[in-house]
């Protein structure tokens, strides 16, 4: 029987297996061998044939029947397509050379490396280690690269195709901070590239174009202004219920909503709650526990919407999740509806800003700051890596306090 060999990355031949004859017939499936790495698997076809006439299809000898040269026309069509994803993909693998042959989608002979497959491995890599934020993350750049590129490759990537990406990001009306934040979804998949030998370190754009550094957002509520949602009466239940989770965040270190519907019953010991940010959990060895005081409110607000007599979570959302990827989309649900609901209460207050869950924290952190607490315990209470993410991360204090601070420098004791 002939052996297709493909140089680059493995070989692939066609047989007939045995084991699994049709019922009631004499045909069999027809099927591919794979050689890749030093490793086999068999890939099934949507092919059936008799032994005598795969045989004759096969055979290189003769008149083949038209029934026979059929069935090798249909045969080398598959073979062909594996060829293909060997000739495209060099360091391709089990998992991905399968999900590209069972596409339906047709490939196109090109010398280039489709970003869409690198991308997609490190997606797969994700989804099996439950990391649903990163999944997330590096499905929207993608997608986001697509829009802009429909042919999307690895050698096309220089320093001007960044500038350009940029430049076109931008005049949709989206901000520099989201166009850094794809760019480094995509400097990580290059350098993956690299690593596996699809491209040379000499093409690397990125050491001749910075990505640059986003700022965060100068939203955020002052204490006047938490007195002030602290104050008001909501209109509806869906505003009562956005407002007490607010605060909930808000009083309890500024936690992340994902982290917050996280907690279970046994992570609270008496006044305190101790916890792993679900942002670090999965992705460093030496997780930094967070530790929260529970604030007489921010228990008043559990016991309001969730229950502080139980091993479960506090709070009802993930209840009945069995995945970090179920509870993501959960979340991102949840937030939705509570974003909404905090929108005409923002408003209403007459905020200079849309009212969101995110400014819980950075509000949070800036209270802080505006008290005088040293940036080492407000890292340590946001579950920063180091002090110098803090710093970046603090909001500038309110123009009254400069003024204050303004006009005490000419009083001399």
């Amino acid at each position: 029987m002939k052996k297709t060999t493909n140089s680059k990355a493995g070989s692939v031949y066609p047989f007939l297996d045995a084991r699994k004859p049709m019922t009631n017939s004499d045909l069999l499936p027809v099927k591919l061998t794979i050689f890749l790495k030093g490793a086999q698997f068999r890939i099934g076809l949507k092919l059936h044939a008799t032994p005598d006439l795969f045989q004759k299809a096969m055979s290189s000898k003769g008149t083949i029947p038209k029934d026979a040269k059929t069935l090798k026309a249909e045969i080398d069509v598959y073979v062909g397509k594996a060829e293909e994803i060997l000739s495209q993909f060099p360091n391709v693998n089990q998992k991905m050379f399968t999900k590209l042959f069972k596409s339906e989608a047709e490939l196109k002979p090109t010398d280039k490396t489709d970003m869409s497959i690198l991308f997609q491995s490190k997606i797969d890599e994700l989804i099996e280690e439950d990391r649903a934020g990163s999944v997330s993350f590096y499905e929207q750049s993608l997608a986001t690269f697509k829009r802009f590129r429909k042919n999307f490759y690895l050698e096309d990537i220089t320093v001007q195709w960044l500038k350009a990406f940029r430049a076109w990001w931008i005049n949709q009306g989206n901000s520099n901070a989201t166009a850094q934040i794809h760019m480094r979804s995509l400097r990580h998949i290059y350098n993956r590239a690299i690593k596996a030998g699809d491209i040379a370190p000499g093409h690397y754009p990125f050491k001749d174009y910075s990505i640059g550094s986003s700022s965060k957002s100068k939203e955020v509520l002052y204490p006047e202004q938490i007195k002030m949602l602290y104050d008001y009466e909501p209109l509806t239940w869906g505003q009562a219920r956005a407002k007490s989770y607010f605060l909930y965040l808000y009083l309890s270190n500024g936690m992340n909503l994902i982290d917050a519907l996280s907690i279970k019953g046994s992570q609270v010991r008496g006044d305190m709650i101790s916890f792993v940010r679900c942002k670090t959990s999965n992705t460093t060895s030496d997780t930094k526990e967070i530790q929260v005081y529970l604030h007489p409110e921010a228990k008043r607000i559990i016991e309001k919407w969730g229950t502080l007599d139980t091993q479960d979570y506090l709070f009802p959302c993930f209840k009945g999740t069995k995945s970090n990827i179920e509870r993501k989309k959960a979340k991102d649900v949840f937030a939705r509806n509570l974003n909404r609901d905090l929108r005409p209460i923002g408003i209403a207050l007459g905020l200079p800003m849309h009212l969101t869950l995110n400014l819980a924290r950075h509000s949070y952190a800036t209270k802080l700051k505006i008290d005088g607490t040293s940036t080492a315990f407000i890292s340590d209470a946001l579950g920063h890596s180091s002090g110098a993410v803090t710093a970046h991360y603090l909001k500038t204090l309110p123009d009254a306090q400069y003024k204050r601070i303004g006009e005490t420098l000419l009083e001399f004791k």
